[in-house]
């Protein structure tokens, strides 16, 4: 089933948009071209090479009919977010690549006709030029026999070191050697209200260090701003105080 999801900078609130087809899987695409500083909305990666991945929060909030067309409920949003201060999406018509949903004929001529002229032919970076054997023999070592995709799995020596990394509080080990900026760690002092207790925590670590949470437990929590319902917190509310 199609799906409207969200990314939220949990920093500073702001956010972006999509649909697709398969939310597992556009996540996957998201974080992959974002880690790799080649994400195609520009505003998005530099939110992302700034405040650092653990920062944003993906999430489904509308699931599609069968008998709607995505693009069409994509661009209900878009129409109403786009501009405002807040939203990091740039255009407020869906006419982008979206794995597993058919473009329109009238989307297509619009990709069309956005991208004649552009990286094409003279203009294109690699125009003239080939890969020699010896190159692409390097890049077929280095590639071959590597699992690819969303559907990659685990080995049981990885598993054994994310669990212990889990249990030492150790879950982001991709920040390792990386500091915040002092913009980025005045937002991580922001207070939290736990509403149903009424206790107010100086700032995220806080509170990630008096209930022994990780930090994405933390971000679903005060994304919804309703209770947890899953896992030892259950029933307990945070939000921005």
């Amino acid at each position: 089933m199609a799906v409207i999801y969200r990314i939220t900078n949990m920093a500073n609130g702001k956010f972006y948009i999509g649909s697709a087809e398969s939310f597992a899987r556009r996540e996957w695409q998201h974080k992959y071209a974002l880690r790799r500083n080649e994400h195609k909305n520009p505003r998005l990666q530099a939110a992302w090479n700034k405040y650092g991945e653990e920062m944003f929060v993906f999430e489904v909030i509308e699931e599609i009919a069968p008998d709607r067309n995505a693009f069409d409920v994509e661009n209900t949003y878009l129409h109403k977010v786009v501009g405002q201060e807040n939203c990091y999406n740039i255009n407020t018509d869906a006419i982008g690549m979206r794995t597993g949903i058919a473009h329109t004929e009238a989307s297509k001529a619009k990709v069309s006709a956005s991208r004649k002229g552009k990286a094409a032919g003279e203009d294109h970076y690699r125009y003239g030029q080939t890969v020699s054997e010896e190159v692409r023999q390097k890049i077929g070592d280095t590639q071959r026999g590597k699992p690819k995709g969303p559907g990659r799995k685990v080995s049981e020596a990885g598993k054994v070191k994310i669990r212990a990394n889990i249990e030492a509080g150790r879950s982001h080990m991709h920040w390792l050697g990386r500091t915040h900026t002092e913009e980025a760690k005045q937002k991580l002092r922001k207070q939290v209200l736990e509403q149903t207790s009424g206790q107010i925590f100086d700032s995220l670590t806080a509170v990630l260090t008096h209930y022994q949470m990780t930090m994405p437990t933390l971000r679903r929590a005060l994304v919804a701003g309703k209770p947890i319902t899953k896992g030892k917190f259950v029933g307990l509310v945070f939000v921005y105080a």
